[in-house]
């Protein structure tokens, strides 16, 4: 059905239900084209022309949609809404999207599973049927160990430091680092230099 409307809606020349849902758009537009023309003497003119069409068999078009409708699957909405006159001329177009928002055309939402569990302190699950096993696990677990130095904050935390020599040690640490960093970059910049002819 939905597939009717729409070729209905892209034909050029109006079917026998277009004349049926707008008679007040064809009547004005009929009576602007006599009034140019200069026929506006005779106001039951649109009236004439327009009761044998009201009438008028299905075409050749309709008679092949209807047998190519297999699935005559409309609801009782779609039904009144077509049977409906309508009175503004977009009302087509609703109805034939209306129509279209079926459940045979929408695309089924994909459900994403988030893990949104909390990682409480430093925990491996030990889960054979999901290739993570006692030694695979404990694997994960020193890495994780190593990788938060977790030894290094526990010497650290065994006495108690006053805080101006926390802060002396934290400078000291920080001043090492850099220049053992610099100290390096120094050194590869000069062998670079020397395999380059310097």
């Amino acid at each position: 059905m939905e597939m009717r409307s729409l070729t209905r809606c892209l034909r050029s020349r109006p079917t026998s239900l277009l004349y049926k849902q707008q008679p007040g758009l064809l009547a004005t537009q009929f009576m602007n084209r006599s009034s140019i023309r200069g026929y506006a003497s005779k106001p039951s003119g649109p009236t004439k022309a327009q009761t044998p069409t009201a009438t008028q068999a299905p075409s050749d078009f309709d008679e092949i949609l209807s047998k190519l409708n297999i699935n005559n699957r409309e609801s009782a909405a779609e039904g009144s809404l077509r049977n409906r006159p309508s009175e503004d001329p977009l009302s087509l177009s609703r109805a034939v999207g209306m129509s279209a928002e079926t459940e045979n055309y929408r695309t089924p939402v994909r459900r994403v599973e988030l893990k949104l569990g909390p990682t409480l302190g430093r925990q491996v699950h030990v889960e054979p049927e999901k290739g993570t096993d006692l030694a695979s696990a404990l694997r994960i677990l020193q890495s994780t160990c190593t990788a938060n130095k977790v030894r290094y904050q526990a010497n650290g935390q065994k006495f108690h430091i006053r805080r101006g020599q926390v802060r002396k040690n934290l400078r000291m640490e920080r001043w090492r680092k850099l220049f053992k960093f610099s100290f390096q970059k120094t050194v590869s910049r000069i062998e670079k230099m020397r395999a380059q002819g310097w």
